[in-house]
């Protein structure tokens, strides 16, 4: 083959472009090969750039290579490519010279793949600018492999590998596949210019699967891809289990399910791994609405308090800080809503602005302009009514607002007298301000209204499922009046036995009442200041031993576990079983959901997917009450991608979260009836996939929901 002498070609050495001078700067014997690409394999591959042909040039040891780019792996020419990322460098704070150039270097990922770099400028008048260009990554043989992105457990999926010969002539090489460390397929071949590999694999009860697809040549070249995808479990993960406080000498049995498999049981003579454990379980939770950006917040907040008292570092500086910067981006009109563009919720704004003081109060930079929002307040009180009202008045009085709280207070308390019926969750916040302004109330009101649980625990209210009028939030309203009014310690102390005995199943119901409460007890606890001194356990049944050290941890098999406690301390004793329901039927408790995938037409209902044909997967939930904040999670096939990731407003939908392995819908309010969903689909890879259940369910409150039982789907020609 031969190239135009009258037009200079592309020169490409070791994958990248170069220069007539490094061609020539290199020894014949440091050169492995030499091809050329001409007509539409040259400019299919590098563009127009590549009109005269292209002289593509490996050497031996990375000669120019080695020159032209920092490769931080210290990896060389032959290894196996592992690093793959959608996006290879962000480079916010460029400066140019005087002549409006300026330069970076950066390591690209392992993609083999056209890259888009955008670049956008602002110059001192405030004029902007905005570049795109394209940066080919390549190499003239290589092998690349092609998977879903994740996988359920079961699944039947046909990964593809790819070897790919820009060369001139056919290129002698072996090509391996290993599947989880083990070598599945090793074959002789002969490659003129490409060679498709379908790879049938059935995904593991492990948690994660990693591929290898690799060539070598019998002169020492070797490519390759090394890919892990992560494996979901198939069905839904259910937690049964029981939390006590055990005060004085006292006796309790725990019974168990034998066949939900091992029980873990934990003992503490503190309450502050207890705490710990829910500030870790509420830092780790997935979604990011503005509520739960200032419960996580909170609860790093008691995480740190704990830690200082311990004498232990605090580890988690950094998340702070984004917590703090993504609750100030996610502000509307001066106070917050569910989500970022959603309607103002002023009790979610109250949540959030105790969460960031909170923060400035312990020397995190927050930077917020109060003052600008009070102002912004003081002038939307009046155009308030009820709860509303009085979460107006209390954001202002955590912000230091000069404001007649005793005569809007006073005004709100008579309300009572003629609004039937009043909550009594609005009336003990009413209390609070009411003392907070410095006005004398009724302690005996309040304590006339007090209920005793069986261990003695002291709560105000009813255990129920009512957002704001439940015994959670009516007892932490009734601590904080009698904290304030300072006289009665032994009932305090019950409160928090109270609040503590509602955690079950590993945490409290919702991470709301969970921020709550743990900001509420944790100063109680660290004003203690008595020695712990562990008391003892006797346990028999399915474990027998006692327990005189704490913290005490063990797991066992059986249905019941007696435990006996001595000492005066109090004892802080969980046991739960933990399982994977593989087979969960179809439950139509508060809601039903039922999903299909549809092309064109509702009619068009389809049993079997074709790769490369877009469809959409409808989900259909029907509520069988008035719901708020329902949360929809709608599992997707690993075979799929998203064909587009819309957000969609219908249906009161406020935000949508999508994520590999399925798409989140959250909903402020679902009135009684039926609504219908949708999310767009590519099928891409052939198989069969399995379909964990979608569900519906109130995001607070989540024993209230719906769910389909297991589903498969078939995507092939």
């Amino acid at each position: 083959s031969s190239l135009n002498a009258n037009k200079k070609p592309l020169i490409i050495i070791d994958g990248m472009e170069s220069t007539d001078e490094q061609l020539k700067a290199i020894n014949a014997d440091e050169i492995e090969e030499i091809s050329i690409l001409k007509d539409a394999a040259a400019t299919a591959t590098y563009g127009i750039k590549a009109a005269n042909g292209v002289l593509v040039v490996i050497t031996k040891n990375k000669v120019i290579a080695d020159k032209l780019a920092a490769n931080t792996d210290g990896q060389s020419e032959n290894a196996l490519r592992r690093n793959f990322a959608d996006h290879a460098y962000w480079q916010p704070k460029l400066t140019t010279d005087a002549q409006g150039r300026v330069s970076f270097t950066t390591v690209f990922p392992d993609d083999i793949t056209n890259w888009r770099t955008f670049v956008i400028g602002i110059n001192v008048n405030k004029e902007t600018g905005f570049v795109e260009k394209q940066v080919k990554s390549f190499k003239p043989l290589s092998a690349a492999f092609i998977s879903p992105l994740f996988a359920v457990q079961g699944d039947k999926l046909s990964a593809i590998g790819k070897v790919m010969n820009y060369n001139a002539d056919p290129v002698k090489l072996s090509r391996t596949f290993t599947y989880n460390g083990k070598i599945i397929q090793r074959d002789s071949l002969t490659i003129l210019n490409s060679k498709i590999d379908t790879l049938n694999i059935t995904a593991a009860d492990t948690d994660s699967l990693t591929f290898e697809y690799t060539i070598n040549k019998s002169t020492g070249y070797f490519d390759g891809e090394q890919r892990k995808i992560p494996v979901i479990e198939q069905g839904v993960q259910e937690t049964k289990g029981k939390f006590e406080v055990l005060r004085g000498d006292t006796a309790v049995s725990f019974k168990f399910d034998a066949a939900l498999g091992q029980v873990t049981f934990r003992a503490e003579a503190s309450a502050l791994p207890v705490l710990i454990e829910e500030t870790n379980r509420l830092r780790d939770y997935r979604y990011l609405c503005n509520e739960q950006l200032a419960s996580k917040l909170k609860g790093l907040m008691v995480e740190k308090r704990i830690k200082n008292y311990l004498n232990e570092p605090f580890k988690h500086d950094k998340l702070v800080n984004d917590i703090i910067k993504k609750l100030k981006e996610n502000r509307g009109k001066q106070i917050w809503g569910w989500w970022k563009d959603s309607d103002p919720e002023l009790w979610i704004s109250l949540h959030a602005i105790e969460a960031l003081l909170d923060a400035e109060k312990q020397h995190y930079p927050v930077s917020l302009d109060w003052r600008v929002m009070t102002d912004y307040l003081v002038y939307q009180l009046e155009s308030y009514h009820g709860r509303d009202k009085i979460a107006c008045l209390e954001l202002l009085y955590k912000m230091g607002a000069k404001v007649d709280y005793k005569k809007y207070a006073d005004a709100l308390y008579k309300e009572r007298l003629v609004a039937k019926p009043f909550p009594e969750y609005n009336k003990l916040r009413i209390m609070l301000l009411l003392q907070q302004a410095g006005s004398t109330i009724d302690i005996d009101e309040l304590l006339n209204t007090r209920k005793t649980t069986l261990f003695g625990n002291i709560y105000w209210g009813e255990n129920n499922y009512s957002f704001f009028d439940n015994s959670v939030q009516l007892s932490i309203l009734a601590y904080r009046i009698l904290k304030n009014e300072g006289r009665h310690p032994k009932i305090l102390e019950k409160i928090i036995g109270f609040l503590l005995e509602q955690r079950r199943d590993g945490g409290w119901r919702n991470t709301y009442e969970s921020s709550l409460i743990l900001e509420t007890i944790l100063p109680e606890l660290l004003a203690d200041g008595k020695p712990v001194k562990a008391p003892s356990l006797t346990l028999g049944g399915a474990k027998t031993e006692t327990v005189n050290k704490f913290p005490y941890t063990t797991t066992f098999s059986g249905n019941e576990l007696n435990i006996t406690k001595t000492g005066t301390l109090p004892v802080y004793i969980t046991g739960y079983q933990q399982f994977w329901n593989k087979q969960p039927d179809k439950v139509s408790k508060d809601f039903t959901v039922d999903t299909w995938f549809e092309k064109g037409t509702p009619a068009n209902r389809l049993t079997k997917l074709k790769g490369g044909e877009k469809v959409q997967l409808k989900a259909q939930v029907m509520a069988k009450g008035d719901g708020e904040f329902v949360m929809i999670e709608i599992p997707i096939p690993a075979g799929c991608s998203y064909e587009s990731k819309e957000q969609a407003w219908g249906n009161n939908e406020v935000h949508r979260e999508y994520f590999k392995e399925k798409v989140s819908i959250f909903c402020r309010k679902l009135k009684q009836g039926t609504y219908t969903f949708t999310v767009n689909l590519m099928p891409r890879y052939n198989g069969e996939y399995m379909l964990n259940p979608a569900k519906a369910e109130l995001m607070y409150f989540p024993v209230f929901y719906g769910r389909e039982g297991m589903r498969k789907v078939n995507i092939g020609e």
